[in-house]
């Protein structure tokens, strides 16, 4: 288990350096190569310039809304499908899937409440985060698999689609998408933000390897972490977790808070190095 990196203070330096002091961008700036934050999705959002689209994916009596973000020119490339947080498929999670098209993945981020609005109407038709949350409580946990399994088999049809599929999740996301790997076994690769893994039975199904991110003030989720490591080595499972000292849960969308920003910083260009290996490479 990692347990983060000794970051220098910003005024730190190392030799040859230059002695001013470095920046850390406000709460109003978006690095480039980094997910979007509490702050800044929205914006991130009305300023891409990647393809992007509505689809609704028919499942049974319901039709999944799934945005849906394509990377830059032709190629085929790995799939990722986006699992949402605890407040559901709003402009931060759109955001997130924008950062892995920018980055050369088809970002698919499903609506797991779909349908559960008014007049049987999405996420997106819920003026408040509560009211939504309230309602989507009929959408059960093998339900919302069972609408992310539909994402995926939906992708893999994708012209640009290389048949390589992986997933990532944050919060509840971060759970399902650890679930995901058990119930999906021909996944290529998974990413956990902040959640928890599922049964041994499940975790004992996983083929594909699983990176983990975790907060050391998330004392609640990140205390699976250790029991999760000691089931992965018994069934023989890749897993490889990182906890980060004095970050909190929820640490890519608050941003601002503590050790937050140094955090991701460290986390998002592994998830992207893992992504580019399983889900790029022959």
């Amino acid at each position: 288990m990692h347990m983060g990196h000794a970051l220098m203070p910003v005024s730190a330096q190392k030799a040859g350096e230059s002695t001013a002091p470095r920046m850390i961008p406000g709460l109003s700036d978006k690095q480039p190569d980094l997910p979007a934050s509490s702050y800044t999705a929205t914006a991130t959002l009305a300023r891409s310039k990647l393809k992007k689209e509505w689809v609704d994916i028919p499942l049974g009596d319901v039709k999944l809304h799934t945005w849906v973000e394509y990377p830059q020119g032709n190629d085929k490339t790995g799939v990722v499908i986006v699992m949402q947080h605890g407040t559901g498929l709003d402009d931060w999670m759109r955001s997130v899937a924008d950062q892995l098209a920018l980055q050369g993945f088809i970002a698919v981020a499903p609506d797991a409440w779909s349908g559960t609005g008014p007049n049987g109407g999405n996420r997106d038709s819920f003026q408040f985060d509560d009211d939504a949350m309230r309602a989507a409580a009929r959408i059960t946990p093998d339900e919302t698999i069972r609408r992310y399994k539909a994402a995926r088999e939906w992708a893999l049809k994708l012209p640009r689609a290389n048949g390589k599929t992986g997933s990532i999740g944050f919060c509840a996301g971060g759970s399902n998408s650890f679930r995901f790997a058990g119930e999906v076994p021909e996944l290529n690769a998974a990413v956990v933000f902040y959640g928890a893994g599922p049964s041994q039975d499940l975790l004992a199904k996983i083929n594909a390897p699983v990176l983990g991110f975790y907060g050391e003030n998330d004392a609640r989720v990140t205390a699976s972490v250790q029991p999760t490591i000691d089931v992965m080595k018994k069934v023989g499972k890749s897993y490889e977790p990182h906890v980060y000292p004095k970050v909190t849960h929820s640490f890519v969308y608050f941003q601002d808070l503590g050790e937050n920003r140094h955090a991701l910083a460290d986390a998002w260009p592994r998830v992207i190095a893992f992504f580019n290996k399983y889900l790029k490479s022959s």
